[in-house]
């Protein structure tokens, strides 16, 4: 907390005073990554029409999320397993976002998808996510666009 103090250039009380507690304050920022990148896949996507350019436009919306801030994106994705893994009613709501949100990627895949479109959408999700933790260079937006854009082809 002293930290985000210094950095905020704020007294850590007046953190306290908001955030009573660390936990707190890690779901206000997982919050506000969260819904950063459902405003930015799901704003474009949802108004498109044709399933192919409604998929490919989510998809690239993702991707943009993932060049455009990757930040986020990891800290979604660094925490993800933490609250999979723990029990606990502090993190359901994170569950039921995180849900929420491979649910509505899943709808807008669902129209060609032969398979189970709920797990497409959560592999989707993995590789876009799991991307954005890897080293700079080691896997670029472009590979990972390539990769999903291409398999919708198929």
């Amino acid at each position: 907390m002293e930290d985000i103090a210094r950095i905020a250039n704020v007294k850590k009380p007046l953190i306290y005073y908001y955030f009573p507690s660390k936990s707190e304050l890690f779901k206000a920022a997982w919050d506000e990554a969260f819904h950063k990148l459902e405003d930015n896949i799901f704003g474009v996507s949802e108004s498109d029409g044709k399933y192919v350019k409604k998929a490919k436009s989510l998809l690239r919306s993702y991707i943009d999320f993932l060049r455009n801030d990757r930040q986020s994106l990891r800290l979604i994705e660094r925490e993800k397993n933490r609250f999979y893994s723990e029990k606990g009613s502090s993190w359901e709501h994170i569950k039921k976002e995180y849900d929420g949100f491979v649910n509505r990627v899943a709808d807008v895949l669902s129209s060609e998808v032969d398979s189970n479109s709920s797990e497409y959408a959560r592999a989707v999700a993995d590789i876009v996510g799991s991307s954005a933790l890897l080293p700079d260079g080691q896997m670029s937006p472009d590979t990972v666009e390539l990769i999903i854009i291409k398999s919708l082809a198929r």
